[in-house]
């Protein structure tokens, strides 16, 4: 379990256990291997960048599929706002959306969000969190380059007893984002506003049994594609991806 510290990209989604829990190898991949199969359907369902909304609710219903029970009615902000950077979002709504454990979790997890990433770690996270908004006017070729993008990044926390805390943003932006945007101040469309949603769920783990098996074998081959650590240790070497030995 020494790398259960560890913040790992799960597809689009930022992950990590909270600090001084302990979990089972198996529940940290059952945790894992249910975000990445519920985040690659839904992308297969709704490819768009504007199918944000819809995406987000084929997700929830995967998870419903693969026996995830919310525990709470999800905590939905939505807000004008002319500029944030996602840590400081991050930060405040975490605070407000979660009892303190939880939220000192995520402020934890951006903490170590500011070690130096992988370049294919933070490639991979870039390309499944930013989507440009494609215009007749950005197709053509007067301007082929788009100037306007969807953002839809996902924090989660693993908890004890296969519990899940996820919280997702959302908004449109016409700000050119770094590759690694966390603490760039960004510029948002102002009349679509930043949406903002915290769920709490937990695994019913006999259920899921019965769909462990298919959903490993469905995901055999995406997995060290799609699930991989976030930063390398000071001498270049990565912890290994998720294994049945754990994070």
């Amino acid at each position: 379990m020494e790398e259960s510290n560890k913040v790992y990209v799960n597809a689009g989604i930022l992950a990590m256990c909270l600090p001084g829990t302990v979990l089972t190898a198996q529940q940290q991949e059952d945790v894992m291997n249910s975000l990445l199969f519920a985040e690659l359907s839904a992308r297969v369902k709704h490819p768009q960048a504007q199918h944000n909304t819809e995406r987000e609710q084929a997700v929830q219903r995967m998870l419903d599929n693969l026996c995830w029970i919310r525990l709470n009615q999800p905590g939905v902000v939505s807000k004008s706002s002319r500029s944030l950077t996602v840590v400081e979002v991050v930060t405040a709504e975490s605070l407000s959306m979660f009892p303190s454990r939880v939220s000192s979790g995520f402020v934890e997890m951006l903490e170590r969000l500011k070690f130096l990433p992988s370049q294919k770690a933070l490639n991979l996270w870039h390309e499944k969190t930013v989507s440009p908004v494609h215009s007749d006017h950005t197709a053509s070729t007067d301007c082929p380059v788009p100037d306007e993008f969807n953002v839809c990044v996902k924090f989660a926390i693993l908890d004890a007893g296969s519990v899940l805390h996820t919280l997702m943003l959302a908004f449109t932006t016409h700000t050119k984002l770094l590759n690694n945007y966390l603490s760039q101040t960004i510029k948002i469309e102002e009349s679509a506003g930043l949406h903002v949603q915290a769920y709490t769920y937990e695994l019913n783990a006999q259920c899921f049994s019965r769909l462990r098996e298919s959903v490993a074998e469905k995901l055999k081959s995406k997995k060290n594609q799609y699930v991989l650590p976030w930063a390398c240790s000071a001498d270049g070497k990565c912890p290994p991806v998720l294994t049945q030995q754990g994070l």
